[in-house]
């Protein structure tokens, strides 16, 4: 196994060269590498070559991949210890995701709702700092994260104590309600976490995005606003859509499980969706940023497909373990490929997942459908997800120019039919993970 400590990569830092030799290396802008080398210098990838180089560091066994990408989680709800039940009706599931809010409430912490600030944060900060840790050792190097609903100056704060060496993150910013009087409160949220009021993340390692949280919890006319504030400022949106059945039948007819649960809430208007309503109105309000994901899309129509692959600057993001979890009809991602559709890879949160690696995520797609492409594939958690981020210039393929960011794969065994088939041996681990040129979270022997 690979020994990979935090203070071995650094000397990006001045500028200086170094180098990292694998048995096998996958750029994805080309073909597998057997025996290859990749350059580094200032954090960016120089080169990548089978040239002998005398001075590169042997990693042995292993495979360097470009840094995986989690383009959808849940940071804030990495302290749950395992998946929340039932995970039946989705209403439950979600009485059972604020339970637990509530709880932490109790010990401090303040729900967004309430509009009252915890005057101590660090109980969030920690929980928020242990999934970064997780996805760092798992190999991931930029997280997609859904910031709420903790306030936001408690997760500026908390993001802006992030090193150098921390995961890239895009901080999409939940916001949820119904009534139409509220619309400006939630509107100037967005406004300030766009503009970075609340902390000095401008030029730190946090992109900002908004999140209008899903139909049933967003007015129509509040996710619109929400759109053109996003297109204004040319920032990501991001939206939970077509995630479950009753989604879909509280749009069409305003009734089902939906509204009885956003009754016992007290927050459900009968008039804020216009009847009729469908998945293909919120993709249509989507299409008119520059950069869009539609998280899950779970139940998605042929012509709300078609409407996708006309329009590439929306992605699906796709969370095979979540989506098995409860135990959804088969996902469309292989029809949603097949039409040119952008889908990426999430993890969603503990909440729905025993774990935020992505690499098993992969590896339990792999299993799922072991007919399918594995290049392809690996492209779902590294190319892919740079495109849904609007990454694509800047990282998803190990290319001169991109950053040097980069997951590490200990082989289980020495040889096998093809690369790819050892890449997605079930018994390979993550050995370490690099971010712009420097070692962030690994496992040593």
């Amino acid at each position: 196994m690979i020994s990979m400590d935090r203070h071995s990569i650094d000397a990006t830092e001045d500028n200086q060269r170094q180098s990292f030799r694998a048995r096998w290396v996958f750029p994805l802008s080309g073909p597998p590498l057997e025996n290859a080398t990749v350059e580094v210098v200032g954090g960016r990838i120089s080169a990548v070559h089978t040239r002998s180089d005398p001075g590169a560091r042997d990693l042995g066994n292993c495979a360097i991949i470009p840094g995986l990408i989690n383009a959808h989680t849940h940071l804030e709800l990495s302290d749950v210890v395992s998946p929340l039940r039932p995970a039946q009706p989705f209403t439950a599931w979600l009485r059972e995701v604020m339970r637990h809010r509530r709880q932490r409430t109790e010990t401090g912490l303040k729900d967004s709702t309430t509009n009252q600030h915890s005057h101590d944060h660090s109980a969030i900060g920690k929980i928020i700092a242990e999934g970064i840790a997780e996805s760092s050792d798992s190999g991931t190097t930029t997280i997609g994260d859904i910031a709420g609903p903790v306030p936001g100056l408690a997760r500026a704060s908390e993001y802006q104590a992030m090193s150098d060496i921390q995961p890239r993150s895009v901080a999409f910013l939940e916001l949820l309600g119904l009534a139409p009087e509220r619309m400006e409160e939630h509107l100037q949220r967005g406004r300030a976490h766009l503009a970075g009021d609340d902390s000095p993340l401008r030029n730190g390692p946090v992109i900002r995005g908004l999140s209008p949280h899903a139909p049933y919890s967003v007015h129509p006319e509040l996710f619109r606003e929400l759109v053109n504030l996003a297109v204004a400022r040319c920032a990501p949106i991001a939206m939970h859509l077509a995630e479950t059945r009753d989604e879909l039948q509280l749009l069409h007819d305003g009734t089902g499980p939906f509204v009885t649960f956003l009754e016992e809430l007290g927050v459900w208007r009968p008039e804020a969706i216009p009847r009729g309503s469908r998945p293909l109105d919120y993709l249509r309000e989507l299409a008119r940023a520059e950069t869009a994901l539609a998280i899950h899309g779970n139940y998605l129509a042929a012509d709300e497909v078609d409407f996708l692959a006309a329009h590439p600057n929306i992605s699906i993001v796709y969370c095979p373990r979540t989506h098995a979890y409860f135990r959804h009809a088969e996902h469309p991602w292989r029809t949603l490929l097949a039409k040119g559709v952008n889908v990426a890879l999430g993890t969603d949160s503990r909440a729905s997942n025993p774990d935020l690696s992505l690499w098993n995520e992969l590896l339990f797609l792999r299993k799922l459908a072991p007919d399918f492409d594995p290049a392809v594939l690996l492209e779902l958690g590294t190319w892919n997800g740079a495109l849904s981020l609007g990454l694509g210039h800047e990282m998803g393929t190990l290319e001169v120019g991109k950053s040097a960011d980069l997951t590490l794969v200990d082989f289980a065994e020495s040889d096998a039919a093809g690369p790819f088939e050892r890449l997605f041996n079930p018994r390979n681990r993550i050995a370490g993970t690099v971010c712009r040129g420097r070692g962030i979270g690994s496992h040593s022997a």
